[in-house]
């Protein structure tokens, strides 16, 4: 349970390191340095408040105490999804990895109470909950980096030393990326060590928990995400430092909004939404149509396929 819990975390690492690359696409950052405030700052949120989504959505989705029943079923739910995110991430889409995690929870689940004498309750009405904030939180994203746009252009085109003005936007995007960081350490590590949270294999404590996950974050951010990043620096619209920042900023707010909640949401999902609010400023032909339409596409489907497939795996596990 353990290695499975830490190559999934290992793996929304990786792809949802996709956020600072607004960072690197509005040319404030280098891929080093951009890394390197990335793993400091989702170390810290996974720390301070990753309990907020792991006890929610561990003990919220599936009821009955099935997970501390089979916690082997759980641990091939979480390869599944791992599996499902690499082969994404391999593509260059940023999916939501929260996504395929739920879908495998729910699919572990159902195959517990299908194929065993282990009493299960699917909370839909939760999970329908779930599906409202995934809906919400690129869109969320989206109005206020739009808005946010709208209301520091007027003021920063005051300041009319070019020196003064990048070493402002420089700072404005840092502030945001640590923030940005900070925000999806909370909700990724929360949502990852979910299940091994549910099944309490070993006693492990929460804080314990959120330390581990943040470092096997870290891990997937170093070593395998620049694929991912350059998709959404660079692939959706071209980014300036102030767009940069307002994307940002907008997808931070949303994700440390949804946390207070105990909904795991996707920064990635946010973050894209965020560049696309950004890049609507300047019109819909700045706006990569067609990436977008292929990234949405896999949004839908993720979560499916990682129901269908926890499902079938864990069937063989219980049944074999």
């Amino acid at each position: 349970m353990l290695a499975a819990s830490f190559f999934i975390t290992w793996v929304i690492g990786a792809n949802d390191a996709s956020i600072i690359g607004t960072a690197i696409g509005g040319r404030i950052f280098s891929y080093r340095r951009a890394i390197t405030l990335l793993v400091a700052f989702a170390f810290l949120g996974a720390i301070l408040e990753g309990y907020k989504v792991m006890g929610p959505v561990g003990t919220g989705i599936i009821k009955g105490g099935a997970f501390s029943e089979s916690p082997e079923v759980v641990a091939v739910a979480m390869i599944c999804a791992g599996l499902l995110a690499t082969v994404t991430t391999r593509l260059g889409l940023p999916i939501s990895v929260h996504q395929a995690v739920i879908g495998a929870i729910v699919g572990a689940g159902i195959a517990i109470g299908t194929f065993t004498s282990v009493a299960i309750a699917v909370d839909w009405e939760y999970i329908f909950m779930m599906a409202v904030a995934w809906v919400l939180t690129p869109f969320g994203a989206m109005v206020f980096a739009f808005i946010l746009y709208k209301i520091l252009d007027v003021p920063l085109r005051r300041v009319k030393t070019p020196a003064k003005l990048n070493m402002l936007f420089a700072l404005l995007v840092v502030i945001s990326s640590c923030y940005m960081a900070y925000a999806m350490g909370a909700n990724d590590v929360g949502t990852t060590m979910s299940a091994m949270y549910a099944t309490g294999v070993g006693g492990v404590s929460a804080q314990h928990l959120v330390l581990f996950g943040g470092f096997a974050f870290g891990i997937g951010a170093l070593v395998y995400s620049r694929k991912v990043i350059e998709t959404v620096g660079i692939g959706i619209t071209s980014l300036g430092p102030m767009t940069a920042f307002v994307a940002q900023i907008g997808a931070a707010l949303i994700v440390h909004l949804f946390t207070q909640w105990g909904f795991p949401v996707s920064a990635t999902q946010a973050i894209i939404g965020g560049v696309v609010g950004a890049g609507l400023v300047k019109g819909m032909v700045t706006v990569s149509g067609r990436r977008i339409s292929r990234i949405a596409l896999a949004w839908v489907l993720i979560p499916v396929t990682a129901i269908i497939f926890s499902f079938c795996a864990a069937w063989l596990v219980l049944t074999v």
